[in-house]
């Protein structure tokens, strides 16, 4: 699994590569982001935001603790 990591003020260009990927049965392609409003951006992608306490009812939100543990289970990390 690669684990994309977007920042809050990520780049146009990270959204124009992630968005020009076909999703891949192999290897699934998991983007982390603290914005709300880009996951529309990559619908074909799954997208999770990192939250700073409890998650809450809302679907696909992380932990830090969760966000760890995803980064030790990734094939490979990408910091945009």
């Amino acid at each position: 699994m690669t684990l994309h990591l977007l920042t809050a003020s990520s780049k146009p260009l990270a959204l124009q590569v992630l968005g020009s990927q076909p999703p891949s049965a192999t290897s699934p392609l998991v983007v982390l982001l603290s914005a709300r409003n880009t996951a529309s951006l990559l619908p074909q992608h799954t997208v999770y935001r990192l939250t700073e306490g409890p998650p809450s009812q809302e679907q696909h939100e992380l932990t830090y603790e969760q966000l760890v543990e995803m980064i030790f289970m990734a094939d490979r990390v990408i910091t945009w």
